[in-house]
């Protein structure tokens, strides 16, 4: 009788250690952490499902007042799932042996009485990538997902819309992000090539490119994987090879005579030239053009000394400097415009 007692005793003891374990793991548990839970079903479904797989790894979302809210996480990676549905953990970068691939589909509620110990602490990169994903979701219909509230944070292979025109980003920096048009049809049978996108199939002819600074506002639409992502940009670097050869031509003004970005010496000044409109050439004079920005006649053109020529870089950021001052040249935005889809059609 004694001996059933201390049983009922231990019994109860263990339970109680085991629910106290509990309660502080919730508590300690923060946002973007991965906790082992046992799976959020009634007995008979549970049973059903085999011992080992019975408890996994679970993404939290949100914390509520005794339950968690959480993203559930398996070692297979579901290749039906479209890009923005999942998100692969590298286990190697934790630690840990395994991958986890988180399904994004759907927000589960684990009770406290469910955890069974922490994972994995997620980085901030990778819960901005997740939550680019639950964005991307929410934007296609599934308004039921729980985002982290982090800052969207773009990226090579993502597809953004704005101002109502696609763009695959292709490149970027910590200020603006880079991309070339794409379009869903091809309705005017223009020469386009064709690339995939998670699965979709878009329009491009690799030239139309924008720059977009990370402060603005647009949607993210699509994204591609990363075998995509590598495909894209071989196909993309063919074509500027392609096109390598044309640049220097493209820059050449019709009588082949000066290229924009060629200097001039001009009494005691560097002039820049930019264009020629009837019989007439102009430039800026790179020593006042920040102090007085304007554009004028380079006179006797032929009579100047050449003494250099200006890199896409820097011909870009004189421009750019002329277009922040709204500036009422025509003639200057079209040329800024052909030196930026020169220079970042170029980028790798």
């Amino acid at each position: 009788m004694i001996k059933i007692i201390n049983k009922i005793i231990n019994k109860i003891n263990n339970k109680l250690c085991s629910v106290r374990q509990q309660r502080k793991i919730f508590q300690e548990t923060q946002i973007g952490d991965l906790l082992w839970c046992k799976m959020p079903l009634p007995k008979k479904q549970l049973k059903q499902i085999e011992d080992s797989h019975r408890i996994r790894p679970y993404l939290v979302v949100k914390k509520g007042p005794n339950f968690l809210l959480c993203y559930q996480s398996t070692t297979k990676n579901r290749k039906e799932m479209n890009n923005y549905q999942k998100y692969l953990i590298n286990g190697k970068k934790y630690g840990k042996k395994r991958d986890s691939c988180i399904d994004l589909t759907k927000v589960e509620k684990i009770p406290i009485k469910n955890i069974q110990s922490p994972y994995i602490k997620l980085n901030q990169i990778d819960i901005k990538k997740i939550e680019k994903r639950i964005w991307i979701s929410q934007c296609r219909g599934n308004s039921d997902l729980i985002r982290f509230n982090e800052p969207i944070y773009i990226e090579n292979g993502d597809v953004v819309l704005k101002d109502e025109k696609t763009y695959y980003i292709y490149s970027g920096d910590n200020v603006n992000i880079y991309g070339f048009k794409i379009q869903k049809r091809n309705k005017d049978k223009q020469e386009l090539e064709t690339i995939k996108i998670n699965r979709k199939t878009y329009y491009t002819n690799f030239k139309e490119f924008k720059t977009i600074n990370r402060n603005d506002i647009f949607d993210v639409v699509n994204m591609a994987n990363e075998d995509e992502i590598v495909e894209i940009f071989n196909r993309k670097s063919a074509k500027r090879l392609k096109n390598a050869e044309n640049i220097n031509k493209t820059l050449t003004k019709n009588r082949n005579e000066y290229e924009i970005g060629s200097t001039f010496q001009y009494g005691n000044s560097t002039v820049m030239y930019l264009y020629c409109k009837n019989e007439k050439y102009y430039g800026i004079d790179l020593l006042w053009y920040r102090i007085k920005p304007r554009v004028f006649e380079i006179k006797e053109i032929e009579k100047r000394s050449l003494v250099g020529m200006k890199s896409l870089e820097e011909i870009n950021k004189i421009l750019e400097f002329f277009m922040e001052k709204n500036m009422p040249y025509s003639k200057i935005e079209k040329v800024y415009k052909q030196i930026r889809n020169l220079l970042y059609s170029s980028v790798a």
